[in-house]
């Protein structure tokens, strides 16, 4: 059994990282073991990082970051980065980073750019990955090419999320 965490930062609700999201959550489902948690960072109340300050949606989803044995992150590409919303909450991840160690990430990406433009949002990525002991990024999905909502339904990463999540036992 994994406990899987998929962190959500899209603001679009059905866009297209949020339903490369939704096939990753049905891939892994597959496995009916597999207990997972989906987080939409939309709807949750969290601010920016700060040395001292109340506990609110980012601490809560920090545990669950802490307890699982995979984490997704999901963002759309803005400006050749990922959203604020994620880089917010990888800020926040600050105080957590060292009690994340040891588990497996994956990368989701849509944009309405091509791949190799997506590279500088991938590298961002690693910057947290990097920092985290012993993680290992297991996957990376690029839902290039796609800017209008249900572009990515017929795209190839629509498959190959699924695939890649039935496939975590």
């Amino acid at each position: 059994m994994k406990k899987i965490v998929i962190i959500n930062s899209s603001p679009r609700t059905e866009g297209n990282c949020d339903l490369l999201c939704a096939q990753f959550y049905k891939g892994a489902s597959q496995n009916p073991d597999n207990q997972i948690v989906r987080i939409n960072l939309k709807d949750k109340d969290f601010d920016f990082f700060r040395e001292e300050q109340d506990k609110d949606d980012a601490d809560l989803a920090a545990q669950e970051l802490m307890d699982s044995n995979i984490i997704v992150l999901a963002t759309p590409v803005y400006f050749y980065n990922m959203s604020g919303m994620m880089k917010t909450f990888i800020d926040r991840m600050t105080p957590y980073f060292s009690q994340l160690g040891g588990k497996d990430f994956y990368f989701i990406l849509t944009a309405a750019i091509n791949r190799s433009e997506m590279q500088q949002t991938v590298d961002s990525l690693y910057g947290f990955t990097d920092s985290v002991p012993d993680s290992n990024v297991a996957g990376i999905i690029y839902g290039s090419n796609v800017s209008r909502k249900g572009d990515i339904l017929n795209h190839p990463a629509y498959q190959e999320v699924f695939e890649i999540a039935s496939k975590i036992f």
